[in-house]
């Protein structure tokens, strides 16, 4: 096939989903522009990938160079805020990984022709069914459009009217990379609060703190009183990133026409699971499964493929929340009896999740 009767595909969105989009559609035989609305894809702090979403970064050949750039987390212990251990995670070698998203971002770009992002470049979709996209002040035909604009995707809200809008979780989150690598990798659950704490390459940490309803008001400093290292390495944050923490409803029909929504603009959920990146990852792959080398794109058998995955997930990250940063005494007792539970069990349906493979 010719470069010029190649299918031309547009992706909206330079993050995680939206690079993997046109890594994999590439490897199919497409030709892509990104359209990235800020300066630069490579930001961030800290995130975790779990085997599914490495495998799928396999099919996309750049897995071996993430791993290389993280840590690879074969044991997490989970304690409450009072430093009470309530069970261990463990993970087979190479199946759970925590990297800074600076280097995710990075080895995505590597993977790309120099040409193919375009930063600092809002982008538009004027017309879903016939894949029409402005840019630039001009306007331009695509054999597909993806829509990996995120929670707030602009593309969803103005060609899924009947799609649910984004709910507020109730859940401020705050997260940054610090120095120092922390003895080991820790969460702590405690009421209506959270804490991630990941080693990272680097003598770094990745710190994620949350907390909601009333104690989000406090900041950082709700932590103050919770196990070391807590709140030493909390307030060696010195800008964090803080966000008000937003879910969706999987959409349930993701294509119109020639245009997709796949990463968070089509099922953003809460991160306690770690699958937000890890379930974007997988859509850019199953995506590119779906589009043919010669234009064609089964958008429905798409659509079938991801359903169900979205909603399982979705619904479980969903009822994490009461279990891992409780408001009450009821759903506190979550913490009295997970030591109860073989760590075995506990850790089923997680594990579960990520035995998901292209």
């Amino acid at each position: 096939m010719s470069a010029s009767s190649r299918p031309r595909a547009a992706v909206i969105g330079g993050g995680i989903g939206g690079l993997c989009a046109a890594i994999a559609l590439r490897r199919r035989g497409w030709d892509v522009e990104v359209f990235e609305e800020t300066e630069s894809v490579v930001v961030g702090a800290g995130i975790t990938l779990w085997s599914n979403g490495l495998a799928a970064l396999g099919v996309l050949g750049v897995a071996d160079e993430v791993r290389t750039a993280g840590t690879d987390m074969t044991g997490v212990r989970i304690v409450d805020s009072t430093g009470r251990e309530l069970m261990r995670q463990q993970s087979r070698p190479g199946s759970l990984v925590a990297l800074h998203r600076r280097d995710l971002n990075g080895a995505l770009l590597s993977a790309l022709p120099g040409d193919v992002v375009r930063t600092s470049t809002p982008a538009t979709v004027v017309d879903a069914g016939r894949g029409v996209v402005e840019a630039d002040g001009r306007e331009a035909h695509y054999d597909l459009v993806v829509a990996a604009d995120g929670v707030h995707s602009r593309t969803r809200l103005r060609w899924w009217p009947e799609a649910d809008g984004e709910r507020d979780c109730g859940i401020r989150a705050w997260r940054a990379v610090v120095d120092g690598a922390a003895d080991e990798a820790m969460t702590v659950w405690g009421p209506a609060g959270e804490c991630g704490i990941l080693p990272l390459p680097d003598d770094t940490t990745y710190v994620f703190a949350a907390s909601r309803g009333p104690a989000r008001a406090g900041g950082l400093s709700y932590f103050d009183d919770w196990v070391d290292p807590v709140p030493t390495l909390l307030h060696r944050i010195a800008e964090p990133i803080v966000h008000d923490l937003t879910d969706l409803d999987p959409v349930r029909q993701p294509v119109k026409g020639a245009t997709v929504l796949i990463g968070d603009a089509a099922h953003a959920m809460r991160p306690h699971l770690g699958q937000g990146a890890g379930l974007s990852i997988e859509d850019a792959v199953v995506l590119a499964e779906h589009c043919d080398p010669s234009g064609a794109f089964d958008g429905a058998g798409f659509a079938r493929a991801r359903r169900r995955r979205w909603s399982t997930v979705a619904f479980l990250a969903r009822r994490a929340t009461s279990v891992m940063m409780p408001t009450n005494p009821v759903t506190g007792l979550a913490h009295t009896l997970v030591p109860l539970v073989p760590d075995r069990l506990m850790g089923a349906s997680v594990e579960r999740i990520a035995d998901w493979r292209p």
